[in-house]
């Protein structure tokens, strides 16, 4: 019961667990808020068709039946997971390769 919903619990849960062993920082810029907007957005007007025609059906037994239009909220869960772990962890990274070649130049 609620498959979905728990899969999109442990995908936050994973990316809460790669923040804390990393130490990531969240990523709050210009750019990410526009990317923010854009992607919200388009995932509400494509989730919002696909699933009126039905193109994507859920099974109601394995979300917890909250929706947005016609899409469950656990939909954002993805998105929360994107849009907050991705540029952190590319800053991270690439901050890291940076010192790297920083210190491989000064040898």
């Amino acid at each position: 019961m609620y498959r979905y919903s728990l899969l999109i619990f442990i995908c936050l849960l994973a990316s809460s667990l790669i923040y804390l062993i990393y130490q990531l920082k969240i990523v709050f810029d210009k750019a990410w808020i526009y990317t923010a907007l854009i992607t919200l957005v388009s995932m509400i007007i494509f989730n919002t068709y696909l699933t009126a025609l039905p193109i994507v059906v859920y099974n109601m037994n394995s979300i917890i039946g909250v929706k947005i239009i016609t899409f469950p909220v656990e939909d954002f869960g993805y998105l929360v997971v994107a849009l907050i772990i991705l540029p952190a962890l590319f800053d991270k990274l690439s901050n890291e390769e940076r010192n790297n070649s920083k210190k491989s130049t000064k040898r």
